[in-house]
């Protein structure tokens, strides 16, 4: 059979915006609100509302200034959703609070707090898009005090996962709109210092407390940092790249005052940037275990998933239901993998046999198109996709980036950045050209996946239905990776082939499932069962597939526990509400009512989800 597996790293929906840093700094003319003052005065006033409209509001006021990060992705103008002017914070993380939480099991405190008093509402005296952001809020509350019972599980120095390797798209893409935006982004780089100083302690706890990531995820971020730092040194690299096109934009700079950021900008990357990215690498090569270049392996016979960790079991049922939405259990998610593998291998299998024709050619060709330019295969997807999905109001703008070189090999082979709530017609898709490109066979259904209709049409389409701004800060990641997998397989159904097309469609959509499965089901293997990387090269055979990429996937999963589940999991929620849809529907069925109704809810958990699709 084809080898599969054209890429292995997952396609993030947005760089995270939690950076995990203590920040504070006062550089504005306008004397701003203290964080802690503000948070105080925000949960005393929903204390005493008994408007359900008002305690939503407030409550996003309370989250969306949770730091400076979140408050300039999420809103253009702040001022216009009563936002005050705030002390600016990167994030209000700081090794020695969290360290003091998780010994007083306080982390969780003001969710609780918060929890209780949206307990105090009638869900029946509520409308129903109050009713159901009620109950959206309701489960993302208590999943997150779930998960705050278990500090120091989370890995930060992950290659791909991990702060080093967000941090510089993240502040590559930070929103400068103002001189003062510009100021406050380069008092941030002059914060990074402290913020890795915070990452390194916490990690070194976490080995304290028997729960160090292994040496070989270590060695991959160790690499990782070294082509960033080497980026750094060579000026390529995000902190640089875009700052000046940025600024070109913001109006009213002179030509003099562009030069003197630039010069600032520069100098506070040599000053604080670079040593701390030399700090960073100097802390991840002491974590090895051998100093030389040999890169670490992983023993054949050890296991190395979060079940390992106390109650790691417990911990990864609740992080697989936070990242698909699923009520699932894990048996029942690894019953349903196991069962879609099995089915779709069967296909692949058939079409061999009874279609040699397609299956060769499948063999010896990537996925082909006649669209080779980003531009022109979004263009065409927009344009395709009307018949199937509904429509959006107008047209959004989307502007499509190349991650830079010194990035390439620690990001994903795609992925898209949440645009501000306020400004969402305004959009960026990033490409990262070294794993996704017309020759691979990847561009055409990566950017189904990224833009129409997938993440782009996706986010673009729940903002016209003007949602609470409450929901617009609630992750539902199996929704929104589970609906971006679902149109990435469909979306080849638009390509025509001039011969065997049918059957050809069929081999690469089973490719895209078959890869998804297979890693889904090592990452339940792994974190779940105990697997280990022998397990896993088992695994692989026994399906009928080379074990050659069994310690990539070993490690990723290893990385990011649960991450794949949002994309495979959530994709098949997708095609079991569908088949539920069709059934109710029956001779009436429509696909693009269907998809309607789907997006009419927006993000949120698939029992809510399946809910109202099924509402007569």
């Amino acid at each position: 059979m084809k080898k599969m597996f054209p890429s292995l790293k997952y396609r993030w929906l947005i760089i995270s915006l939690i950076i995990f840093l203590p920040l504070l700094f006062l550089i504005t003319q306008t004397k701003p609100t203290a964080l802690d003052s503000l948070h105080a005065d925000l949960l005393a006033r929903m204390e005493k509302t008994t408007s359900f409209e008002e305690f939503t509001k407030l409550l996003f006021q309370y989250e969306v200034t949770a730091d400076s990060v979140t408050t300039a992705y999420t809103l253009k103008n702040p001022e216009a959703k009563d936002v005050p002017l705030c002390t600016p914070t990167l994030t209000s993380f700081s090794f020695d609070d969290y360290l003091k939480h998780a010994k007083n099991h306080s982390s969780a405190k003001d969710t609780k707090r918060i929890h209780k008093l949206l307990a105090n509402y009638n869900t029946k005296t509520l409308s129903k898009k109050d009713r159901l952001t009620y109950s959206l809020l309701d489960d993302s509350l208590a999943t997150s005090t779930a998960l705050s019972q278990y500090p120091f599980y989370e890995n930060l120095i992950g290659a791909t996962t991990g702060v080093q390797a967000n941090l510089p798209v993240t502040l590559g893409e930070y929103p400068l709109r103002t001189k003062e935006d510009i100021d406050i982004y380069l008092e941030l780089l002059s914060q990074i210092p402290s913020y890795f100083d915070d990452v390194i302690a916490y990690e070194k706890h976490r080995k304290e407390l028997g729960y160090a990531s292994p040496s070989f995820v270590i060695d991959d971020a160790k690499n990782g940092t070294e082509k960033i730092l080497t980026g750094l040194r060579d000026n390529n690299n995000c902190f640089q790249e875009t700052f000046e096109s940025r600024i070109r934009k913001i109006k009213g700079l002179s030509k003099k005052e562009i030069a003197a950021y630039e010069e600032k900008n520069l100098s506070a990357i040599k000053r604080y940037v670079i040593p701390s990215y030399e700090k960073m690498l100097i802390y991840l090569r002491n974590e090895l275990p051998t100093k030389n270049s040999d890169k670490p392996s992983i023993p054949d016979k050890q296991s190395f998933g979060i079940c390992n960790l106390p109650n790691g079991k417990s911990y990864y049922e609740i992080l697989a239901k936070c990242n698909t939405g699923s009520d699932k259990t894990i048996e029942e998610m690894i019953s349903v993998t196991d069962a879609t593998l099995a089915n779709t291998t069967g296909t692949v299998l058939d079409t061999a046999l009874t279609n040699q024709d397609a299956y060769f050619y499948y063999c010896e060709h990537p996925l082909e198109t006649f669209y080779e330019t980003p531009q022109a295969i979004l263009e065409n997807l927009s344009l395709f996709i009307r018949e199937k999905y509904p429509p959006l109001s107008s047209l959004p703008n989307y502007e499509i980036k190349t991650v830079p070189e010194s990035l390439s090999d620690c990001v994903s082979p795609a992925f898209y950045m949440i645009p501000a709530i306020d400004d969402y017609q305004n959009n960026t898709i990033y490409i990262n050209e070294k794993q996704t490109n017309a020759d691979n066979g990847n561009l055409f259904p990566t950017l189904a996946h990224e833009g129409f209709p997938g993440h782009l049409y996706q986010t673009i389409y729940f903002n016209e239905s003007k949602p609470s701004d409450i929901r617009q800060l609630l992750t539902y990641l199996g929704y929104v990776e589970g609906w971006a997998t679902y149109v990435e397989i469909d979306s080849l159904n638009f390509l025509d082939y001039p011969l065997e097309g049918d059957a050809l469609r069929k081999l690469y959509q089973a490719e895209i499932i078959i890869n998804l499965a297979l890693c889904a089901r090592i990452d339940m293997g792994v974190n779940y069962e105990g697997w280990t990387l022998a397990d896993t090269r088992t695994f692989f055979e026994e399906q009928g597939y080379n074990s050659y990429y069994a310690q990539d996937v070993y490690a990723y999963v290893t990385e990011a526990p649960a991450t794949y589940l949002s994309y495979f999991i959530g994709y098949l929620e997708i095609l079991e509400i569908k088949d539920a849809y069709q059934r109710q529907q029956m001779e009436n069925y429509s696909e693009k009512e269907f998809h309607k109704r789907f997006l009419d809810v927006g993000p949120a958990d698939f029992a809510t989800v399946k809910n109202y699709v099924l509402e007569k």
